[in-house]
């Protein structure tokens, strides 16, 4: 047999092994490859998590100015509005990296679900806050409940975020150990492999192989024992000669030049990834602390030790104790409420660090306000946020001082509100309700000035006053005028009069100003205002015979319609509403040529309220200031208005009195007042069926 083939069969069975651990350390790097990208994807998503907890920190501060700003400038508010949303958006991109990172991973399900509901929580509040911002003029007390809402789902958030990154520091931390047994086993294979290796080849070597075989054999076995072992800077024989041997060299040697490039690229990739941990840390704003179960410092960050040792340059080195670094910031002077009690504060502080109970602040001697926030590893350690919160509470000291002074403001418009009211309200007893309900709602200007407007005018006066007040006392007098007053008063403002003013026993009114129904619409109001004062006046002859007055008051009542001018008239101090003109002269004169009791109306007048009043024509008569006679027209009490829907009877006669209005009757009072009709008839004529 040739020396190849002796050589052939002695090397079939280590060459299968060797393929065979080249197998083996093939599956063993891709199953390496996996976890170290594994861990460089979960050290990225724990680099978005950390400007996220940023963003979210940012978030809070940013909500809780915007109130107070968007109160006192509405452009500064709208500002800082575009840069929460401009935050928020950012936000939602790094959360969707997040989301999409972790499940292309598959890793952290529950805090990513958890994250998900807490960030459409966020949305939902600051779009229902958003709502508020966007009315006209939202109030202080709603914008300050929208921004703790927001606030309180923005901690949610941040909280969420926290567990997250716990959670995949647990995933990394295992991956990374994963990593380590998967990096051990091509060592392991390697050894075993290589073992059996050389037992095989020294027993056929023995047999089969002669010394030149065996120096050259020799070699590359101690190379490949030395690359098994871990040794891959190992010197490889010069795969010389062309035959079997020189292919193994060949062979062995770019299986140690990958596993070399295989593990410095692994070692690369690993200290990258630590360092970007390092620099993430570093970056963010808040101070960051971890210390272990036995309350040893393990990492940190500059800023933190800017708040706890401010005063040092000499960086805090890993393994100090939580006590003595927290001993330090108290005899430092760097936290006020540790002074003249620096035991006892450092005592509770440290009993706070081993059962944290949520965030709490912490004041400092340069006057910022630090708020705390403490959370238990799974290893029995303590990772600690250091937020300056400084600006935030000087907004909400600003923010408290602003609304006390708006209560006192609001306050004082109170006061000056009521006192105003009370004042107007005694200044509507001096002006008619629709001249001082125009004035209050400022559809009319109290200035010198005038129109001219087609009216209804209408005079009253009592006969016969002046001899009946001089048989009167004074006290009596008041007493009867005052109630006439009243009563014909309520009567022309029912029917929508404008009062004009009051003469002793005389009473001047106007219909269609300031507001108006249309000039038939008021004479008719006009009208039917004099029929209801003559009935009115009617019941009130029989109440003052009852208390024993012999002569009881009778009314005349004049009315003419037609243009007149209308308006303020006075001096800039002293004005009055009134209207002027010829047409309200001759109603003045119409009421003089009324009967005791009845009413005299103008032509023009009964040309617009024919339809609803029965009225006959008087003799023309000359009254003074004018040389012709004027027409007028006597109206009948007894008569039936109809007007828009509404139904009212008034007879007046000679023993009989009878009123009725249909339409503030129901169907029930209807039905009674039909008994109440037929039992006044059968009591009329008891011979009618």
């Amino acid at each position: 047999m040739r020396i190849r083939n002796k050589l052939l069969l002695a090397i079939t069975v280590p060459v299968g092994l060797l393929v065979l651990q080249i197998i083996l350390v093939n599956v063993f790097v891709r199953e390496l490859q996996s976890a170290v990208n594994f861990i460089s994807a979960t050290h990225a998503t724990i680099e978005n998590s950390f400007v996220a907890e940023d963003l979210t920190a940012r978030l809070r501060a940013e909500a809780k100015r915007i109130p107070s700003t968007f109160v006192v400038d509405r452009e500064s508010g709208d500002q800082e509005i575009d840069r929460f949303q401009a935050d928020f958006s950012e936000l939602s991109t790094r959360l969707g990296s997040i989301r999409a990172s972790a499940s292309a991973q598959g890793s952290a399900e529950e805090s990513i679900a958890a994250l998900e509901r807490a960030f459409e929580v966020v949305q939902a509040e600051i779009e229902t806050a958003s709502a508020v911002l966007k009315t006209d003029a939202p109030d202080m007390d709603t914008l300050l409940e929208r921004a703790i809402f927001v606030d309180a789902s923005l901690v949610t958030l941040s909280n969420t975020l926290g567990a997250l990154t716990r959670n995949l520091r647990v995933e990394l931390q295992d991956a990374v150990d994963r990593e380590r047994e998967i990096h051990n086993r091509p060592v392991i294979a390697g050894i075993a492999i290589g073992g059996l290796t050389v037992f095989m080849l020294l027993v056929f070597t023995w047999l089969v192989v002669d010394r030149h075989f065996v120096a050259r054999l020799s070699k590359l076995s101690k190379s490949m024992l030395a690359i098994a072992g871990g040794d891959l800077r190992a010197h490889v024989p010069e795969p010389g000669g062309g035959d079997e041997i020189a292919e193994m060299a060949h062979a062995l040697t770019v299986f140690r030049d990958t596993a070399v490039e295989v593990e410095e690229n692994n070692l690369r990739e690993v200290a990258e990834a630590r360092q970007r941990l390092i620099d993430a840390i570093e970056s963010i704003a808040e101070g960051f602390s971890l210390y272990d179960k036995d309350d040893r410092l393990v990492l940190c960050n500059r800023r933190y030790q800017d708040l706890v040792q401010p005063d040092t340059n000499e960086a805090l080195r890993a393994g100090s104790r939580f006590e003595d670094v927290t001993r330090a910031a108290a005899q430092g002077g760097q936290i006020k409420e540790a002074r003249d009690r620096e035991e006892d504060w450092i005592a509770e502080r440290i009993a706070r660090h081993e059962n944290p109970l949520g965030p709490f602040l912490q004041k400092h001697a340069d006057d910022r306000w630090i708020e705390v926030t403490e959370h238990k590893t799974s290893d029995g350690g303590t990772v600690a946020v250091y937020a300056d919160i400084t600006n935030q509470k000087q907004a909400e000291i600003a923010l408290l001082q602003a609304k006390q002074r708006a209560e006192e403001a609001n306050d004082l418009v109170t006061r000056k509100n009521a006192a105003l009211e009370g004042l107007s309200s005694q200044l509507s007893k001096y002006l008619s309700p629709q001249i001082y309900s125009s004035i209050f709602s400022g559809k009319q200007t109290v200035e010198i000035a005038s129109k001219r407007k087609k009216l209804s005018i209408l005079f009253s006066d009592i006969v016969g006053f002046t001899e009946t007040a001089d048989a009167l006392e004074s006290e009596e007098l008041t007493s009867l005028l005052n109630r006439y007053l009243t009563e014909m008063s309520e009567i022309a403002l029912r029917n929508g009069a404008t009062i004009d003013k009051y003469i002793g026993d005389e009473i001047m009114m106007f219909f269609g100003d300031p507001e108006t129904r249309g000039i038939r619409s008021d004479a008719v109001a006009c009208v039917r205002t004099a029929v209801e004062m003559q009935m009115q006046g009617r019941r009130l002859e029989e109440s003052w015979k009852e208390i024993g007055i012999e002569k009881p008051f009778r009314i005349r009542i004049g009315i003419n319609t037609g243009y007149c001018t209308v308006g303020n008239f006075g001096s800039e101090d002293r004005m009055d509403y009134t209207i002027i003109g010829n047409e309200v002269n001759l109603a003045a004169r119409l009421q003089t040529l009324a009967e005791p009791g009845g009413i005299a109306i103008a032509h023009e007048t009964y040309s617009l309220v024919r339809e609803v009043f029965t009225a006959h024509e008087a003799e023309p008569r000359i009254v003074k200031g004018y040389d012709k006679p004027i027409r007028n027209y006597s109206v009948e009490l007894a008569t039936t208005v109809t007007e828009a829907g509404k139904e009212t009877i008034s007879i007046d006669r000679n023993g009989l009195q009878v009123s009725i209005n249909i339409e503030k009757m129901t169907a029930k009072e209807r039905a009674s007042a039909v008994k109440d009709v037929q039992q006044l008839l059968s009591l009329i004529d008891p011979d009618a069926d």
